[in-house]
């Protein structure tokens, strides 16, 4: 596992990321979901060593080391992503986005165009604002959707509340949100490797990843500050039909404002779909297009 790496923002905050893979290769930054860290997205080295790519995995603000930033949008994220390249001297990238990290890849490729080479969004969220975007979640997801888009404050309480829990009972948590998951997810999530880096991840949450949850609900579920069919760089969308966290329609409803974009969905496969094709992504966005 490589060593996580703080850097100091201008505005005092801090943000950090670790790097894994091979040094030369080319550069992917790979954002986590929706609550979550680094550690979320870098446990198995195994598919990002077969890719051949620089693969860099930053916490967002709020989760892991790296600073709250109160009152951010999303275009903050693509400043801060725009930072980190300079400091680590990269001119072009790509970016991934999991899950939550979905809409931060999206305004990268749209902010950043004239840096941001390809991006993958890898069962991302679609804008929650619009009616009917929260059908077929799973019931947690559903509800805070819904308040999410009165304010960032209501959903605050019960993303406290479950990161408590994950934090002191994590082995008993993860077992009873397990249960509400595709057959597909169950058997992901319970996986040796990938149950001990879950369990991690909630352990090591830091005191302000609720917030910085309720806040990510709150950023999707309002304007996001471009429009979707502004981007025109190379993306490929990877949705799972079987994805209970974020339904199939909002990888179709991506597809359907990007131009150009690729929709890669994946029969029978959950929200957990990137455990398994994590080398197929990296390689199919870092590959040069023409």
């Amino acid at each position: 596992m490589g060593d996580t790496v703080v850097m100091d923002l201008p505005d005092g905050r801090e943000l950090a990321w670790l790097e894994l893979g091979e040094a030369s290769g080319p550069p992917v930054f790979v954002f986590h979901g929706t609550p979550g860290s680094r550690l979320q997205v870098s446990f198995d080295e195994e598919p990002i060593i077969a890719a051949g790519i620089r693969f860099i995995a930053p916490d967002r603000p709020g989760y892991g080391h790296s600073t709250f930033h109160r009152g951010r949008r999303l275009a903050d994220w693509a400043s801060d992503v725009s930072r980190l390249a300079d400091h680590l001297e990269i001119d072009r990238f790509s970016v991934i986005g999991i899950s939550g990290g979905g809409p931060h890849a999206a305004v990268c490729a749209r902010l950043l165009a004239d840096r941001v080479v390809s991006a993958g969004i890898v069962s991302g969220v679609a804008p929650l604002a619009d009616p009917g975007a929260e059908g077929g979640m799973m019931g947690f997801n559903r509800f805070v959707t819904r308040l999410a888009r009165t304010s960032m404050y209501l959903v605050y309480p019960p993303f406290i509340l479950s990161a408590s829990v994950f934090r002191r009972w994590p082995e008993l948590a993860l077992r009873a949100a397990s249960g509400q998951l595709p057959a597909s997810d169950f058997e992901i999530l319970n996986r040796p490797n990938v149950k001990r880096a879950f369990i991690e991840d909630y352990r090591r949450a830091s005191s302000t990843s609720a917030l910085a949850a309720a806040q990510d609900f709150a950023l999707f579920a309002r304007d996001w500050g471009f429009r979707l069919e502004d981007i025109d760089i190379p993306i490929d969308i990877w949705q799972g039909d079987d994805d209970r966290n974020v339904p199939i329609s909002h990888g179709r409803l991506l597809a359907a404002r990007i131009s150009g974009s690729v929709l890669h969905e994946c029969p029978g496969q959950g929200h957990m779909l990137v455990v398994d094709r994590l080398e197929e992504i990296l390689r199919t966005v870092s590959t040069e297009r023409a």
